[in-house]
C-alpha cells in the first residue's frame, strides 16, 4: 500500500476537497476535521489507479514501475481492495454529523468510476461504428470526472453547505473531469512532450473522441483499416490519419468550446472566485 501511495501525484483531489470544505467552514475550518476527508479522497483515487493498471497491463505510472508490474496481478487487485477499505476507515474518522452523506457521496463516486471503466473496457471492444460521442463523454465523465466531482461536493458538505449548492459543485468537478480527458485524448495524438510514446491510445484500441471523429470523416477503405489493424501499425496509421484529417485544429478548437463551457458553470457556485483561478491554472493551460 505505501508504494502505491507514494507514486507523486499532485494530490489535485484532496486540494480541491480541502478548499472547498475552507470556504464553506470558513473561519471554523480545521485542519484536523478534514484530514480524515482528505485522505478517504486520495486513498479512493488511488485504488482506482491501480486496479486501471491491472486491466490495462500498463507497464509504468508517473515514471516508475506499476504495483502490478512490481508484483503481480493477484497481489494489485489485493492492494487496490485493502485501499478501498481504508476509504472507509477514514470517512469513520469525521465528525459524527457528516459520516453519513460524505460516505454516501464517496460511495456513489466509486460506483460511477467502476461503471465508467467497464465502459471503457466495452467500448474498446465494441465497433467503431457502435460508438457514439454521446456514450463517450458519459464514460469520460464517470472514469475521470466522478471522482472530481465528489471531492468538491464532500468538501463543501464536510463545511456546512447546502445540497443545492454541493450538488452544483459536483456537476463543476465532473466537467474538469471531462475537460482533463478530453486534453489528455488531444495531447496523446499532438502532444509533443508528454513523456509518453504519441498515439498509445491508438494503439490500445481505445475510442477517444478524435478517434470517433476520424471514423466520421474516413473514406470506406480508412475505415476498414481503422478496423482492422492493431498495435504499432494501428498506431502509425491512426496518427497519419488525424493530420490528414486535420484533426490537430479541429481539435484544438473543440478543447476551446470545452475550457469555455466549463468557465460557464462558475459563477454557478458560491466560491466561484476561489475556484476560478485554480481551474484556470489547472485547465487553462490548454486554451
Amino acid at each position: 500500500m505505501h508504494y502505491a501511495l507514494s507514486g507523486g501525484g499532485k494530490r489535485f483531489r484532496p486540494y480541491l476537497a480541502w478548499r472547498s470544505y475552507s470556504f464553506y467552514a470558513g473561519e471554523a475550518a480545521s485542519w484536523s476535521e478534514a484530514l480524515p476527508l482528505l485522505k478517504a479522497i486520495e486513498l479512493l483515487h488511488t485504488f482506482t489507479l491501480v486496479h486501471d493498471d491491472v486491466m490495462d497491463k500498463s507497464d509504468l505510472r508517473r515514471g516508475r514501475p506499476t504495483l502490478y508490474r512490481l508484483t503481480d496481478a493477484d497481489t494489485a487487485i489485493l492492494v487496490g481492495d485493502a485501499l478501498l477499505i481504508g476509504v472507509y476507515q477514514e470517512i469513520m474518522h469525521l465528525p459524527a454529523h457528516a459520516c453519513k452523506v460524505v460516505g454516501d457521496i464517496l460511495s456513489r463516486a466509486a460506483l460511477r468510476v467502476c461503471h465508467g471503466q467497464l465502459l471503457d473496457l466495452d467500448l474498446t471492444k465494441r465497433p467503431t461504428a457502435e460508438v457514439s460521442m454521446d456514450l463517450y463523454l458519459q464514460m469520460i465523465t464517470e472514469k475521470t470526472g466522478a471522482l472530481i466531482g465528489a471531492a468538491l461536493e464532500a468538501g463543501a458538505a464536510l463545511g456546512g453547505a447546502a445540497p443545492p449548492e454541493t450538488q452544483q459543485l459536483r456537476a463543476l468537478g465532473e466537467a474538469i473531469g471531462r475537460f482533463f480527458q478530453l486534453q489528455d485524448d488531444y495531447l496523446d495524438a499532438f502532444g509533443e512532450e508528454t513523456g509518453k510514446i504519441r498515439g498509445g491510445d491508438i494503439a490500445e484500441g481505445k475510442k477517444t473522441f478524435l478517434w470517433l471523429w476520424a471514423w466520421e470523416k474516413a473514406s470506406p477503405e480508412e475505415r476498414v483499416q481503422m478496423e482492422s489493424l492493431s498495435g504499432e501499425a494501428r498506431r502509425t496509421f491512426g496518427l497519419e490519419l488525424y493530420e490528414r484529417l486535420g484533426l490537430r485544429t479541429a481539435g484544438e478548437a473543440y478543447l476551446q468550446k470545452a475550457y469555455d463551457e466549463l468557465m460557464t458553470l462558475l459563477p454557478t457556485v458560491a466560491c466561484h472566485s476561489m475556484l476560478s483561478e485554480i481551474v484556470q491554472q489547472l485547465v487553462g493551460r490548454a486554451r
